[in-house]
């Protein structure tokens, strides 16, 4: 427990010149716009995740949809009028997996399937997901239904879809964990993903700030480095 206090103060001594950071809106009425981003954020420069939230918002409204209100049914459509989901990477997404490993789906592949697993456990509209992570019971299980798409099972894009529908968190990826690791003097590897939700909520509650805040600051000062 001391050591713990003690890693909290070392990184919240590094967090001081966040604390009147803000983090970006995210999509707090587009659960579809909260999976796109998520499920293409993983390993990839951020630009080419907002040149396939351009192409989705600009094929939505050519058929006269709002994007910005988008359910995950709505998205999930997207691939039926497509054709599914490599024509999709085609006309929205990109040629991204989801993983480097040798056979690794496409990202548009996850996106397909966490809208599908979305719908199969009712979660359809953004704020469906904010009333699920209110029930501990219930965010459980939408967790397991959306860590069982291939490439989601580390569960950093679990953590950020929820940040992007405005539930507050901490989304644990490699830039993330870096600046722990380094903040604290360890080796990366001694660095798990949990431990960094865990270490990094209570900074942000040191702070006195919005743990999606302080997630966003770290996450721009170490994607300028």
């Amino acid at each position: 427990m001391a050591e713990f206090a003690e890693h909290v103060r070392l990184v919240a001594s590094r967090c001081e010149s966040f604390r009147e950071s803000k983090a970006p809106e995210g999509y707090p009425d587009s659960l579809a716009l909260c999976i796109v981003d998520s499920v293409q954020s993983t390993m990839v420069r951020y630009p080419t995740v907002e040149n396939v939230i351009s192409n989705y918002r600009a094929y939505r409204r050519e058929r006269g949809g709002d994007p910005n209100k988008d359910s995950a049914a709505d998205l999930a459509a997207t691939f039926d009028q497509l054709n599914g989901h490599e024509a999709w990477a085609k006309r929205i997404g990109n040629g991204n997996r989801t993983s480097t490993a040798k056979g690794a789906p496409l990202k548009a592949y996850a996106i397909e399937n966490e809208a599908r697993a979305m719908i199969n456990v009712d979660i359809i509209t953004v704020q469906d997901l904010r009333t699920a992570a209110k029930d501990p019971d219930q965010l459980a299980r939408v967790k397991q239904e959306w860590l069982k798409v291939p490439g989601q099972g580390p569960g950093v894009t679990w953590h950020y879809v929820q940040m992007l529908a405005g539930i507050p968190g901490i989304k644990p990826d490699r830039m993330i964990m870096r600046f722990v690791a380094h903040a604290l003097g360890v080796p990366l590897k001694t660095i798990t993903p949990s431990f960094c939700v865990k270490l990094l909520t209570a900074v942000a509650d040191e702070l006195d700030m919005p743990a999606t805040a302080l997630d966003h600051a770290i996450w721009s000062y170490q994607r300028t480095r």
